[in-house]
């Protein structure tokens, strides 16, 4: 169940307004033609957000549902597109996906975001008569650029500028473009982007590396030495970040700290649950799989028992709705610890309340991950409200 995209449509349901993200169509269209059009105004938006055309609304923004005829599926989709000729071989990525309201179904037609823009056809199917080929179809506003006409050039020009990075601040330009570890140079003193040499990531030793204690994932490992240190996210002379580092296991892995959560209280106003986390579309995410070199067979054992003791969300979304999962559900956390407790660890901090501190949070990793695992399979079990 993507929650996420559930709680977008629900608002944009009761909003009710169209605009350059979101848009209403009471059913799929007849013609794959109009259909492709839709696509590629939506795929051609200069803001950095998913966009999304929701079926089964009627033109007076009512909720009816769709019906069986002309729905398309996911697979339906991939062909439409695959007999289209996209200039550059760039073709808009796409997904559907049906979703209950009340006790209705509407289809969701995401089309995501790119960097690849703007889209056009070079090459038409031959049973397509109004597309153009070379032109250049945009959203501006709750409007789509008429089939027939070409996009202002100035918002066109803003597409190229989106296509180069330049319409996103420096920081979200560093994350996007960690995402391929083939820009980046290593030196001494960090990495540094060969396109653009002012953005860096430069190490920077920690204050407090001499501590005696690490956190409890450390003792996750086949070795619990540690150690911990800083990056700064650079642009020019400008610090736009810092991500405090954790080498585990002698060195093997390295990744930024995770994120601690504090969950539930219990009589005397402890948290019941305490536990560490990423967020999939954070910047320490990103940092830590550009960080992390799967060809290493040392590195990759070490952060598979790393992952077992820390969870992953997509967002935020999701892990407020596994939390309030987790609360609901006590006997079946309860299970899950019991069965957790049974792991072996080497425990060797020196501090008997560290150790036990640290049992305590190794088992709850494992726990939790189980119980993440469990929410994931089930889904919501529930519905969207009516809209």
């Amino acid at each position: 169940m993507n929650y996420d995209l559930a709680l977008k449509i629900e608002n944009a349901l009761k909003s009710g307004k169209e605009n350059d993200q979101f848009d209403f169509k009471q059913e799929w269209h007849k013609e794959n033609e109009r259909l492709l059009h839709d696509i590629l105004c939506f795929a051609n938006t200069v803001h950095n957000r998913d966009c999304y055309i929701i079926f089964g609304v009627s033109d007076d923004k009512k909720l009816i549902g769709v019906n069986g005829e002309n729905r398309k599926k996911q697979a339906d989709l991939l062909d439409m597109l695959a007999n289209v000729g996209f200039a550059g071989d760039y073709t808009p990525k796409v997904a559907v996906d049906t979703l209950r309201v009340g006790y209705k179904e509407i289809d969701v037609l995401t089309i995501f975001n790119s960097f690849d823009v703007p889209y056009y056809i070079k090459k038409k199917p031959t049973n397509y008569n109004s597309i153009r080929e070379g032109y250049i179809y945009m959203r501006i506003g709750d409007k789509n650029t008429p089939i027939n006409q070409y996009a202002p050039m100035p918002d066109i020009e803003m597409l190229w500028k989106k296509r180069l990075g330049l319409t996103m601040p420096p920081l979200e330009q560093i994350k996007q473009r960690l995402a391929n570890k083939l820009e980046w140079v290593s030196s001494e003193e960090g990495y540094y982007n060969t396109y653009k040499p002012d953005f860096q990531l430069l190490y920077q030793e920690d204050e407090e590396d001499e501590r005696l204690a690490g956190e409890f994932y450390v003792y996750s490992q086949t070795n619990s030495h540690f150690l911990y240190s800083n990056i700064k996210v650079m642009f020019n002379i400008t610090v736009l970040d810092r991500f405090q580092l954790i080498s585990l296991d002698s060195g093997r892995y390295t990744t930024p700290v995770p994120t601690w959560s504090f969950l539930g209280k219990d009589e005397h106003m402890n948290s019941l649950y305490i536990y560490k986390y990423y967020l999939k579309n954070s910047f320490a995410y990103q940092l830590q799989q550009f960080l992390f070199n799967e060809d290493n067979s040392e590195q990759v054992w070490a952060k598979h028992k790393y992952d077992e003791v820390i969870l992953y969300f997509d967002n935020d979304t999701e892990r407020i709705l596994f939390e309030a999962y987790v609360l609901d559900n006590p006997s079946l956390i309860s299970e899950y610890l019991q069965e957790a407790d049974k792991h072996y660890y080497t425990l060797d901090s020196g501090n008997q309340l560290v150790n036990v501190e640290s049992r305590k949070r190794l088992s709850m990793g494992l726990a939790l991950n189980e119980a993440l695992s469990q929410f994931r399979d089930r889904g919501t079990g529930g519905k969207m409200h009516e809209a």
